[in-house]
């Protein structure tokens, strides 16, 4: 009898079959996964292991599955159909955005190399009042479009998801600066691009950085988080003073979430 063995991660939870026996005979597996097995070529999934982990290594290593192992035990088998499922959960439905687990994950790998990050926090300016006048199904639509802009210019390597309600967040390996700038061409995008009904869009955008630190006295996450909480507080405040786009000095390590 096949149920599921849940992993939890930082990141999601992977769900693996597994036998109550704890044994998978080769004979039920596919002939491809077994000649990887033979050669060596096998990586193992510990319960740890993140999601988009996984992921990547399925990917890059072009493998047919991952064997799931806790404690030396085989617990199960991880495949490409299981991590399509499971990536499913870390998408929003409307935008078809990931949703911020995504962005933590690599945010997480950027920082562990020490590298330098930069956040910006994207808002829609007076979504309410859209909501209001023309009503949550158009104001629906409006986000989805407003998504897809947002993908539509950036880079392959810039980390876009939606954080929550009309707000999303642009994450690049790069100074304040470059993010800024970066950030005001997609604020002429947005305002240049004919919404539903010509509904008038415009956001407003905060930028933070952490800098290029190999040596933080705060954990990774709580910094990332302080960067975020940063970069949604300057939005909020370009929003009030009509600016646009307001940049916030270096994070440092001793600022806390």
């Amino acid at each position: 009898m096949t149920w599921f063995f849940a992993m939890p991660t930082m990141t999601g939870t992977l769900r693996c079959p597994r036998r109550t026996d704890a044994f998978l005979a080769a004979k039920d597996l596919p002939n491809r996964i077994v000649a990887d097995a033979m050669t060596g070529r096998f990586i193992y999934a510990e319960p740890d292991m993140p999601l988009w982990h996984a992921s990547e290594t399925l990917e890059q290593d072009k493998l047919s599955a991952l064997l799931a192992r806790e404690q030396d035990l085989l617990k199960g088998l991880v495949t490409p159909a299981i991590i399509k499922q499971e990536l499913g959960k870390h998408t929003d439905l409307l935008t078809g955005l990931y949703r911020t687990d995504y962005l933590y994950y690599h945010a997480l790998k950027l920082m562990s190399s020490g590298r330098e990050i930069s956040v910006a926090f994207a808002d829609i300016d007076n979504f309410g009042e859209i909501n209001k006048r023309y009503g949550h199904v158009k104001g629906d639509l409006i986000l989805k479009e407003f998504g897809a802009l947002l993908q539509a210019h950036t880079p392959p390597e810039t980390i876009l998801c939606r954080f929550g309600g009309d707000e999303f967040i642009i994450l690049m390996s790069c100074s304040r600066e470059t993010l800024a700038a970066f950030a005001h061409k997609l604020r002429q995008a947005v305002a240049g691009y004919t919404f539903p009904d010509n509904i008038p869009v415009t956001m407003s955008v905060g930028v933070a950085t952490a800098g290029r630190m190999s040596d933080r006295s705060l954990p990774h996450g709580r910094l990332l988080a302080s960067l975020i909480n940063k970069a949604s507080l300057a939005s909020t405040s370009a929003k009030k003073d009509n600016s646009g786009i307001k940049n916030l000095e270096q994070t440092t390590d001793s600022e806390s979430a």
